[in-house]
């Protein structure tokens, strides 16, 4: 009952048989620091350099609630593939008859290490694939894997936040006193999130949606082959024009709705803004730039183009994307109503090689030249933070 079509078409290796999917995931309360020796070492978390507890989520991929467990301490040994393998182990009898061969679990790579109970189980898994040693990218398989995997995944994290939102006892260190009683306290706020909130339904995520999923998750990135044959990856000025964005007048203008479409989701465009914004701080131009593709006379060569966009994350890093697209002003782009004016895209940061909607970098570049720049109020984030706040590096607002 509380497994969507989309999920039961999307994991399910046979569709026409109803199987339980489930998605697993940790949370956690603050607690103060105990006298009890033994518990203030047990319920120190070095991820998050606190002393907290973790409750555990069961949920459907509708939102339902099926059960919260726990909680568990938050030390080494009690990290999430552990907790999972300790409530399969001692609660055989009730784990057994929820989660029953064939049946699906969705989790985090937290929980690589319980692969094999899964396996031995017969349970099916689905996770976000991990990088193997000296590698820097996913393949294009993997991405899209990871990619049909937080397609769902991110249902049990809004469940999460809706109990730290609706009961505000969750938002903050619970006192010591309460520690006892906070797994009970967790179960009925479940209980009361299933009986008076409604279910979690994505946009769109009916059946039609998630065969498009499956059938982009085969296709090859014929972007990523380019610049790979080609060796598009060098700094070659002799192959690349730089121009500014507003130089380029044959790019598709796209919709909203075309974005979430292509990009399969809204977050990554809720991003662009950020991402925007940061490239033409940090390049210090007013100008978006880009780079075309020289051709055999050494003109710019329309559909193809290459941008830097800097990582969010780390100051030092910068990632190469390229997009291939079909100009406006191509003879054959008006027998394409029907189809995507975005022939294809690679990136190269960890995910950028995926097929399945887009890395929030390749996002970012195809909002503001497709919507943006079109539009006459854009918002992008506030500064007045970068105003009031002195840096003792004097770095360029």
């Amino acid at each position: 009952m509380h497994v969507t079509e989309f999920a039961n078409e999307l994991y399910s290796p046979v569709p026409q048989t109803s199987r339980v999917i489930a998605i697993i995931d940790g949370t956690y309360t603050y607690m103060p620091k105990s006298t009890n020796f033994r518990v203030l070492r047990q319920s120190y978390s070095i991820h998050k350099g606190r002393h907290l507890i973790k409750p555990v989520l069961i949920v459907a991929p509708n939102g339902w609630i099926l059960n919260i467990q726990g909680p568990y301490f938050s030390d080494h040994q009690n990290n999430d593939a552990a907790i999972l393998e300790n409530e399969f182990h001692h609660d055989v009898d009730r784990m057994r008859n929820w989660f029953q061969e064939d049946d699906i679990i969705i989790v985090d790579r937290g929980y690589r290490d319980a692969i094999p109970l899964f396996e031995e189980l017969g349970i099916k898994w689905k996770m976000p694939a991990l990088l193997n040693r000296n590698e820097r990218q996913l393949s294009t398989e993997d991405a899209n894997e990871s990619r049909l995997v937080t397609n769902s995944r991110w249902v049990v994290e809004a469940r999460n936040g809706h109990l730290r939102s609706i009961f505000k006892i969750f938002q903050h260190s619970v006192q010591i006193q309460q520690i006892p009683y906070i797994g009970d306290l967790y179960r009925i706020a479940g209980a009361v999130i299933n009986r008076y909130h409604p279910i979690i339904l994505m946009d769109g995520a009916n059946i039609e949606m998630a065969q498009a999923l499956l059938e982009r998750r085969r296709q090859p990135n014929i972007v990523q082959a380019r610049v790979e044959v080609k060796n598009l990856y060098t700094r070659n000025a002799q192959r690349w024009v730089r121009l500014n964005a507003g130089q380029i007048q044959d790019f598709p203008i796209l919709t909203i709705q075309e974005l979430k479409d292509l990009i399969f989701g809204i977050y990554q465009v809720k991003l662009a803004p950020s991402y925007v914004q940061d490239k033409l701080r940090r390049e210090a131009e007013d100008e978006f730039q880009l780079e075309m593709l020289r051709g055999e006379n050494r003109l710019p060569e329309p559909g193809f183009m290459r941008i830097r966009v800097f990582s969010r994350f780390r100051n030092a890093t910068r990632h190469q994307l390229w997009i291939a697209y079909v100009p406006t002003n191509d003879e054959e782009n008006e027998h394409m109503e029907n189809e995507s004016h975005i022939l294809g895209y690679y990136c190269s940061c960890k995910s950028g090689a995926r097929t399945v909607g887009t890395c929030a970098h390749v996002a970012s570049v195809i909002w503001f030249l497709g919507y943006a720049q079109n539009e006459e109020h854009v918002k992008y984030p506030s500064n007045r933070l970068l105003e009031t706040i002195q840096d003792a590096g004097n770095r360029p607002r």
